[in-house]
């Protein structure tokens, strides 16, 4: 029983000895701190990469815009009836440049496929698989949607998570300046 009760007090003197303590704090912090890093990098290289996805959308969507439809661009060309309504104000409102979606289509498909394959200095390196969802063109707007995959730059390995999905949607329109245009020349 005395052989007990001594190893009883002994547990007890190193239940309340507090050396060592100060080092599981330490490496519970450093756990912590290293946790922290690793997600807000991978949640910065995403953020980078959407950013730069939502680029390289915005510019194709525009190149894409500036396909002139020339037949409805030209359409009911200035007469002097449309430069008197023009001058007292009463001229038809303006609908915006007409857009050939034909060739909007195929220039979209070109620049974004150039940004893809083009140089690593145009794209971000954990930036593949992009591909085009969707490009709508109503003759006046041209929207257009993307995806592509993320890698991280850390793994998570207790998620098995190595890449995410990143999408950007779009939408471009050519218009003209404000102003009177007499002869094909802005006067004010």
């Amino acid at each position: 029983m005395a052989v007990v009760v001594r190893k009883l007090s002994k547990l007890l003197k190193i239940g309340q000895d507090e050396r060592g303590s100060i080092s599981l704090l330490v490496g519970g912090l450093f756990i912590i701190t290293v946790a922290l890093v690793v997600t807000l990098t991978n949640i910065a290289g995403v953020a980078i990469a959407k950013k730069s996805l939502t680029q390289a959308t915005e510019s194709a969507a525009q190149f894409g815009s500036s396909a002139l439809n020339q037949d409805s661009y030209y359409q009911g060309e200035f007469n002097e009836i449309k430069m008197v309504e023009s001058l007292i104000g009463l001229g038809p409102d303006d609908p915006g440049v007409p857009i050939d979606c034909n060739e909007a289509a195929s220039r979209v498909e070109i620049a974004m496929s150039d940004w893809a394959g083009g140089d690593i200095s145009l794209k971000r390196v954990e930036i593949d698989s992009l591909q085009i969802d969707s490009l709508e063109c109503d003759g006046f707007e041209l929207t257009l949607s993307t995806t592509a995959r993320a890698r991280l730059a850390f793994a998570l390995p207790f998620f098995n998570l190595k890449e995410v999905e990143i999408h950007s949607t779009v939408g471009s329109t050519n218009e003209r300046r404000e102003g009177l245009y007499l002869f094909g020349f802005r006067i004010a």
